[in-house]
């Protein structure tokens, strides 16, 4: 299958400076008779004399509803290419796409200018959230001046992403983050106390870099989400998150193991005190975290069920 890589994001974005990065690499490495969708012009256009030069061809798509099967199909055997990269229109549909090609020839990466983004999250946000979705890599650029900012994003982008590749780029490149110099807890405390306002943190990041955790004593309250019966010895644990509206939740939970027989119902809150740890799943080549846990007590609803991601 030919393979097609899709650049998405809204206009100033920095889609087409990573298209020609982009295409520039792979000429280098592999060459390869490529085909350039463009569907969105902003202000950094493409040069089509050079990009022939490097076997490049460029088509315009300006309307939506000629990004269909059929034409898609005409452009690339006119071109007999080997290769599809698009900078798809920010606006449009993102599932189109996947309705062209198959699910498995696309890589797609979403483009983010960070500096603008908590003003597109607070008034787009249903809009990034569903580009956010089916983006195989998030990268956010011009990173330089709001490093406090990351943690919130990579937060909103991991919660409705949990596959996704999340990068962060300065004016030079890839910028040195780690998400643990700017947790609202301290990972090296003694106990970790994690309350509403950081559960969504804490497990974002515990699903992430379970390494950080493993052997740390953490205390948090949940809703069972699993049940427990006298045989079993495991259960899940955690919170609903809001991560776009209040009709678009999210489960945060973690695999609990508890020796004894005691039975937990779903929707009952507890408050455990565990030592972390992780396990390898093998259906989905990862490791996880897991709550061994050494205390435990029911306790009231707390005032907010639902937690909010950003």
């Amino acid at each position: 299958m030919v393979p097609v890589y899709i650049f998405t994001g809204f206009l100033d974005s920095g889609k087409t400076t990573a298209i020609k990065d982009f295409i520039t690499g792979m000429q280098e490495k592999h060459h390869k008779r490529t085909l350039l969708l463009v569907c969105e012009e902003g202000d950094e256009e493409f040069d089509e004399e050079a990009l022939l030069k490097q076997d490049v061809l460029v088509r315009y798509i300006d309307d939506e509803a000629l990004f269909t099967y059929d034409y898609t199909l005409d452009i690339e055997n006119e071109t007999s290419a080997d290769c599809v990269v698009i900078e798809y229109n920010g606006m449009w549909n993102c599932n189109r796409p996947r309705v062209i090609w198959d699910p498995e020839q696309i890589m797609e990466i979403m483009m983010i200018d960070a500096s603008t983004f908590n003003l597109y999250l607070s008034n787009l946000k249903s809009l990034i959230a569903d580009k956010m979705r089916s983006a195989d890599l998030i990268m956010f650029n011009r990173c330089d001046d709001i490093r406090e900012d990351l943690p919130l994003f990579r937060r909103s982008a991991r919660a409705l992403n949990p596959k996704s590749s999340i990068v962060f780029r300065n004016s030079y490149g890839l910028i040195d983050f780690d998400p643990g110099d700017f947790l609202p807890y301290d990972p090296d405390a003694d106990v970790i106390e994690i309350d509403d306002d950081s559960f969504a943190a804490f497990y974002i990041d515990a699903t992430e870099k379970p390494d950080r955790y493993a052997g740390k004593e953490v205390v948090f309250t949940g809703m069972v989400l699993k049940a427990k019966h006298a045989e079993d010895r495991s259960f899940l644990l955690g919170r609903l998150a809001m991560t776009c509206c209040s009709e678009d939740l999210s489960t945060f939970a973690f695999i609990c193991d508890c020796d004894g027989d005691i039975v937990l119902n779903t929707d009952e809150w507890l408050t455990i005190t565990c030592i972390m740890d992780k396990d390898y799943s093998e259906k989905f080549d990862v490791w996880h975290p897991v709550c061994r846990i050494t205390e435990i007590s029911r306790c009231e609803e707390p005032g907010e069920k639902i937690i909010n991601v950003t």
